[in-house]
């Protein structure tokens, strides 16, 4: 694929969205539509639309790693997010394309009311390679996670695979089965790309005894993927090799003189976690004066402060602080608000 010698930004055509304005309440980012590709010149465009409100934020990963980007057309990433009328335009510019661009890629869109993450898996088909017509190995479009609902625990992901897979769940070596009074099972396909299957595993009235690892196994002609997702209630010292990552405390701001002011979060993640500190959607560079650790609470197995340490603050430091931890097992979030 050539690359166009242009100082130019990509033209983005608009798809023809209806022009009824929508009355919309506030409340946390709201997508039209799943994220989607579209081939440009010089690259590819991940785009989508949101229905408009103030003081949208946007981070763009793949496979769950920050990318980083610029407004600049000489950058790899150049995301953009900008208001078109009554929608707000949410994309990422790909340049320079090559093999290494395949995987899957998500948004995460935040404002101050809440947060929604939006995904779409980029394919490159290597002209060299052997052709098998119509097949897709399967893979993890979205990993597992949990998420509870009353009296029933829900764990979930999106698989892409052609043809359609067989799916299994496991807790540990054990394969589950339907019980209705414990186990239930679902899946459907997503209506924009039939490739991709939602599946579930739900647990009706989860306790201390339902914790462990549980596996999702997808299986199709082409090729077979699991992935694992560790469940951890809690209070059961048996069960602290794998936890996944949790802000488990309200995260606390000190300051312990006028001239260091300390933002800490108190973790609970075996292995240990990575931390990412973000400041109204932009990464925090670490210099003299802003300093990020990871420590191991005295005495606490399994349980850190991860801090980030701001010297002599001044307004220019003020904006929304945003802790991310994850490990090989989960991840979580927290905010601090700096006025």
């Amino acid at each position: 694929m050539s690359i166009q010698s242009s100082t130019q930004k990509t033209p983005i055509v608009d798809k023809g969205l209806d022009a009824t304005v929508i009355k919309k309440l506030p409340g946390p980012p709201e997508f039209t539509e799943e994220l989607h590709m579209r081939q440009e010149t010089d690259g590819v465009l991940l785009e989508s639309y949101l229905i408009y409100e103030p003081e949208h934020q946007a981070t763009w990963f793949k496979e769950d790693q920050p990318l980083l980007g610029a407004l600049d057309f000489d950058e790899k990433y150049q995301p953009f997010l900008e208001r078109r009328g009554d929608w707000t335009y949410c994309a990422l510019a790909i340049r320079h394309l090559s093999q290494e661009d395949a995987g899957n890629f998500s948004v995460n869109v935040r404002n101050k009311h809440g947060d929604k993450t939006n995904h779409v898996r980029l394919s490159m088909k290597d002209q060299n390679a052997p052709t098998n017509k119509g097949s897709i190995e399967p893979s993890f479009f979205r990993k597992p996670s949990s998420r509870q609902e009353g009296n029933k625990l829900h764990l979930e992901c999106e698989i892409e695979a052609l043809p359609r897979p067989d799916i299994k769940w496991y807790r540990g070596d054990v394969e589950l089965t339907e019980q209705p009074d414990k186990y239930s099972f679902y899946r459907a396909i997503q209506q924009s790309n039939p490739n991709i299957h939602f599946v579930r595993l739900t647990i009706t009235d989860p306790s201390q005894d339902d914790g462990g690892n549980y596996i999702v196994r997808a299986v199709n002609a082409v090729g077979e993927k699991d992935c694992t997702l560790a469940l951890n209630f809690g209070g059961n010292p048996d069960d602290e090799e794998n936890v996944p990552a949790k802000i488990y405390e309200q995260p606390e701001l000190k300051q312990p003189d006028p001239s260091i002011l300390i933002l800490e979060a108190h973790v609970h993640a075996s292995p240990k976690p990575k931390v990412t500190w973000l400041c109204n959607g932009d990464f925090v560079k670490e210099c003299e004066r802003k300093t990020a650790k990871l420590e191991q609470r005295p005495g606490e197995k399994n349980k850190w402060n991860a801090t980030l340490t701001i010297l002599k603050p001044s307004k220019s430091d003020s904006g929304d602080y945003k802790c991310s931890v994850k490990n090989k097992w989960g991840n979580d979030h927290t905010t601090f608000n700096l006025g």
